[in-house]
C-alpha cells in the first residue's frame, strides 16, 4: 500500500492484523487484482494530488479529446453502440506491474476509509451533540433566570420612581391648591363687594317695579279664578253625565254576557254531564252483561272481576283499621311496643341499594329480628307491623322512584321476598297498596258506594279514597289544598312501579298470591284498556307508560303474539284514538306527555324484538 502525495508514492507496510481502535487510527485493506486483463486506465492529476481519483475538472480534457479524434476521424459507425470508448490518459506514468498494484490498493484503502463506520467515533460525536445540547439547555436557563432578574429589578425601579413621581406631584397639587384658595378668597372678596353694590341698587328699582306687577297681577288673577271656576263646574257636569251613561251601558253589557256565558256554560255542563252519565251508564251495562255471561266460566277458573277486587281491598283495609290499628294506639303498651319496632324499619328501608348482599341482609333483619323475633309478637301487633311495613315500602317508593326509577329494584326484591315469607301480608300489602294509589293497582273507577253499600258522606271522602292526598294547611280556618294532577300523577306512577316491579320477579319455591302473579300484568292491562273513562285521563297514560317501562320486553318473552297484538291497541290509543277518535290521556298537556312517553315505548319494545 502506497500514499500517493504530488506524485510521490510512499511505501506502507502491509497489515496483517486488526489492532484494537484508537481515535484517529486508520484502517486498511488489501485490494484483489482485477480479473480483467485489461484494467482501465485513468488520467494523471493535472494540479493538486488526489490520490489518484478523478474530479470534476477533468471532463473538459475528456470533451475536447473527444471532440478532436471526432472531426480528424471520416469513419462512421452503424450505430452508437458500436463505437469504442476512447483511452483515459492516466495522470501518473505507470513504469511497472507493482506499480500500479500499489496504487490500486491506496485507491481501495481509500475507499475502504470513507466508507467505514467507526462506532466510537459515533458515540463521540453523539456525545459531543449531548453536551453541546445540554450546555445550550443551561444557558437557556440561565439566560432566562437572568432575564427575569432583570426584569424584577426593572418592576422595582419603575415602581420606586412612580411612587417618587406620585409624592412629588402630591407635594406640587398641596402647593397649587393653597395658592388656589388664596386667590379664590381674595377673588370672593372683590365679588361679595361688588354684588352687595349691585343687591342695593337693583332692590330699589325692583321694588318699584314690582309693586307696579303686584297691582296687575292681582286683577289679572281675579279674573282667571272666576273664569276657572265657571269651566271646571262645566266639564264636571259634563264628566257625570258622560260617566252615568258609560257605567249603565257597561253594566247592561256586563249583564248581557254573564247571563250568556252563564246559560252556555250551564248547556254545555249539562250536556258533558249528560253525555258522561250516559256513556258511564252503558259502560256499566255492558261490562255487567259481559261479567253476568262470564260469570260461571270466571269463577270455574278462580278469576274475580275488578269491583270484587276493589271491594275485597277496601274491606280489608277498613279492618285493619277498625280490628288492629286502632285497638293498638288505643293502648298505651301495645302503641309503645308497635312504635318502637315500627321506627326500626324506616332506617333499614331508607339504607336499600341495589347490591344483592344488603338486599339479603335487610330483608333478614326485617324478618328474623323485627316481624318474626324468636319471642313472636301477639297476633294484632303483628298485624298492625305488616301495615306499617306496607306503608313504609310504599312511601320510600312515591319518593325515591320518582326521583330516580331504579330505586325501584331492591325494594321490589325486599317485598317480594317478605311477600313470600309472612302470612296474611299479600292481602295487607295490596289493600295498603289500594288506599294509596286509589283503584289504579285493580284498575277500576271507584264506585258512588263504598264496598258494604254506604254511599260516600260528601265529595272529599270520595276524593281520598281515590288516593288524593291534601296538602299541609298553612292558614288557619281554611281548608288544605288537594295535591294537583302532576304530584297526584307522579306519587301513584312511583307506588305502582314497585308493584309491577313485584309482578316481574319470577317465584321461588311456592307459587306467590295471585295478586302479585305475574298474570296480573296481562289482566291489568286488559282492564284499563276495556275502561274507557279511565283511559281519558292523564293517570292512565303514565301507568301505561310505567307498566311497558318495567314489564313490556318481559311480557313479550312470555306471551308473544298475543303481547303484540295488545300493544297495537295500545298504540292505537295514542295515535288515532278509540270511541270516536278520543286519545289516552285526554288533550290536556300533561296527557301529551305521558301518551308521547307511551308511544316511545312501544317502539322501543318493538325494536329490540326485532
Amino acid at each position: 500500500m502506497v500514499y500517493l502525495t504530488q506524485g510521490l508514492s510512499v511505501p506502507l507496510p502491509q497489515p496483517c492484523t486488526y489492532p484494537r481502535r484508537t481515535p484517529g487510527m486508520r484502517f486498511s485493506v488489501p485490494r484483489s487484482l482485477s480479473p480483467s486483463p485489461v484494467r482501465r486506465q485513468r488520467p494523471p492529476p493535472r494540479n493538486k494530488s488526489s490520490f489518484g481519483l478523478l474530479d470534476d475538472s477533468d471532463d473538459s480534457d475528456f470533451s475536447e479529446s473527444d471532440e478532436a479524434r471526432s472531426s480528424d476521424d471520416s469513419f462512421c459507425y452503424a450505430s452508437e453502440s458500436e463505437v469504442p470508448q476512447a483511452p483515459i490518459k492516466p495522470r501518473v506514468k505507470i513504469k511497472t506491474t507493482a506499480e500500479q498494484r500499489h496504487i490500486e490498493d491506496t485507491v481501495a484503502a481509500i475507499r475502504l476509509r470513507t466508507r467505514h463506520h467507526d462506532p466510537y467515533e459515533e458515540w463521540e460525536k453523539q456525545t459531543r451533540k449531548d453536551a453541546f445540547r445540554v450546555a445550550r439547555k443551561k444557558q437557556t436557563a440561565i439566560q432566562l433566570q437572568m432575564h427575569d432578574e432583570l426584569d424584577q429589578a426593572r418592576v422595582q425601579e419603575s415602581r420606586r420612581l412612580a411612587a417618587l413621581y406620585d409624592r412629588q406631584m402630591a407635594e406640587v397639587q398641596a402647593q397649587l391648591n393653597a395658592l388656589k384658595i388664596q386667590q379664590q378668597k381674595e377673588e370672593d372678596k372683590l365679588r361679595q363687594g361688588w354684588k352687595e353694590r349691585d343687591t342695593l341698587l337693583w332692590q330699589r328699582i325692583d321694588s318699584v317695579i314690582q309693586l307696579e306687577e303686584d297691582k296687575v297681577r292681582a286683577r289679572l288673577e281675579a279674573e282667571r279664578k272666576v273664569r276657572e271656576q265657571e269651566e271646571r263646574k262645566r266639564q264636571e257636569e259634563e264628566m257625570q253625565k258622560r260617566q252615568l251613561e258609560e257605567k249603565k251601558r257597561k253594566e247592561d253589557e256586563d249583564k248581557r254576557k254573564a247571563m250568556e256565558d252563564a246559560e252556555r256554560e250551564r248547556i254545555e255542563l249539562e250536556k258533558q254531564k249528560e253525555d258522561a252519565e250516559k256513556q258511564r251508564m252503558q259502560h256499566e251495562k255492558d261490562q255487567a252483561d259481559r261479567l253476568a255471561s262470564e260469570g260461571e266460566h270466571r269463577k270455574a277458573a278462580g278469576l274475580t272481576t275488578p269491583a270484587e277486587d276493589w271491594q275485597n281491598a277496601r274491606s280489608t283495609l277498613t279492618a285493619l283499621k277498625t280490628n288492629t290499628m286502632k285497638p293498638i294506639k288505643s293502648v298505651k303498651a301495645n302503641k309503645s311496643a308497635w312504635g318502637e319496632q315500627r321506627r326500626k324499619i324506616t332506617p333499614k328501608i331508607g339504607q336499600l341499594t341495589n347490591d344483592p348482599r344488603a338486599i339479603r341482609e335487610i330483608t333478614d333483619f326485617i324478618h328474623d329480628q323485627i316481624i318474626m323475633p324468636p319471642q313472636r309478637h301477639p297476633p294484632m301487633l303483628y298485624t298492625g307491623l305488616l301495615y306499617s311495613l306496607a306503608k313504609i315500602l310504599l312511601l320510600q317508593a312515591e319518593t325515591e322512584v320518582t326521583a330516580e326509577k331504579k330505586a325501584a329494584i331492591p325494594l321490589a326484591h325486599v317485598a317480594f321476598t317478605l311477600l313470600d315469607r309472612l302470612e296474611t301480608f299479600p292481602e295487607i300489602f295490596f289493600a295498603k297498596l289500594v288506599q294509596r294509589c286509589g283503584s289504579w293497582p285493580i284498575p277500576t273507577a271507584v264506585p258512588n258506594a263504598d264496598f258494604d253499600g254506604r254511599p260516600w258522606t260528601d265529595d272529599a271522602e270520595r276524593i281520598k279514597v281515590m288516593g288524593y292526598r291534601r296538602s299541609v294547611q298553612i292558614e288557619e280556618n281554611k281548608p288544605a289544598v288537594v295535591e294537583d294532577i302532576v304530584e297526584y300523577m307522579n306519587r301513584v306512577a312511583g307506588g305502582m312501579r314497585l308493584y309491577f316491579h313485584i309482578l316481574k320477579i319470577p317465584p321461588q319455591s311456592r307459587p306467590m298470591h295471585p295478586m302479585f302473579q305475574l298474570p296480573r300484568c296481562w289482566t291489568w292491562f286488559a282492564r284499563i284498556l276495556a275502561n274507557y273513562p279511565l283511559l281519558e285521563t292523564p293517570v292512565a297514560a303514565q301507568l301505561i307508560y310505567t307498566g311497558l317501562d318495567v314489564l313490556g320486553s318481559h311480557a313479550l318473552e312470555v306471551w308473544g303474539h298475543q303481547w303484540v297484538k295488545l300493544l297495537e291497541l295500545i298504540y292505537k290509543g295514542v295515535t288515532v284514538g278509540f270511541a270516536e277518535g278520543r286519545l289516552i290521556g285526554g288533550p290536556t298537556g300533561v296527557g301529551n306527555s305521558a301518551r308521547t312517553r307511551v308511544l316511545t315505548e312501544i317502539e322501543r319494545i318493538m325494536r329490540d324484538a326485532r
